[in-house]
């Protein structure tokens, strides 16, 4: 006979569910309300994001050579550079997806003309090879010149080894601001006007997941608990 772990009578009906699914209730409700509310944070996150992308976009250029700092509050300026890329020391991000296929994002540090400073450049997308071992071939540019391109802060991520591979180019599995740091780079990075010679396939953008999908998986979220709460009660409940 399983012993029940709450029983309530009233009337002629009683509320008696046992252990195990009471445990098992008490486990999920609070974690779906937890990713319901997440959900609810990363919309307004992603709706934030978006209200600084469309004013910050259409700000007039910063020219980056000028200015010593740079804060967060011009996230998603455009910005101009003149210098020199560092052609010897790029970086492949991998795992990015553009038209279904797997590839890497070519980030070739920027040296600025008449300074120590250098800036991260994402250059674009360029396909994986057949094999992981098969590095793209990336041109080289040795020449002083002027890029255009997009000023964008990264956000903070977790990575166990974001670069595991001697030698150049290296692959990454992350940028966030402490690899910046950790490599002397500006605390943002570029990404580089489509129209620009010094691009790939252009594949980056501001916001992958729109607002609104968050909030639409916060309410089946939020669903889901109630219907969890409904079944737990409906399935104890019995007629004496």
């Amino acid at each position: 006979m399983r012993k029940n772990f709450i029983y309530i009578k009233y009337n002629n009906y009683c509320f008696a569910p046992t252990l195990l699914p009471s445990l098992i209730v008490l486990t999920l409700f609070p974690l779906l309300i937890y990713l319901g509310f997440w959900q609810i944070h990363r919309g307004d996150f992603k709706k934030h994001a978006q209200i600084l992308f469309s004013q910050g976009s259409l700000s007039t250029a910063i020219e980056i050579n000028k200015k010593n700092n740079i804060g967060i509050e011009k996230n998603y300026f455009p910005g101009v550079l003149h210098g020199y890329f560092d052609n010897q020391h790029t970086f492949l991000l991998e795992n990015k997806i553009y038209l279904h296929r797997v590839g890497y994002a070519i980030l070739t540090p920027f040296k600025l003309d008449g300074g120590q400073k250098v800036v991260l450049v994402n250059r674009g997308w360029v396909p994986e090879g057949r094999d992981r071992t098969q590095l793209p071939k990336i041109p080289t540019f040795d020449h002083e010149i002027n890029i255009e391109g997009l000023i964008v802060f990264p956000n903070k991520t977790f990575s166990f080894n974001s670069a595991y591979k001697t030698g150049w180019p290296k692959k990454i599995q992350t940028i966030n601001p402490e690899f910046l740091k950790k490599n002397n780079f500006q605390p943002f990075i570029i990404v580089i006007n489509n129209q620009s010679v010094y691009s790939f396939t252009p594949y980056w953008q501001p916001i992958v997941l729109p607002a609104s999908r968050h909030y639409a998986y916060a309410f089946q979220w939020f669903s889901l608990s109630i219907t969890l709460i409904i079944v737990y009660f409906l399935t104890h409940i019995h007629r004496l």
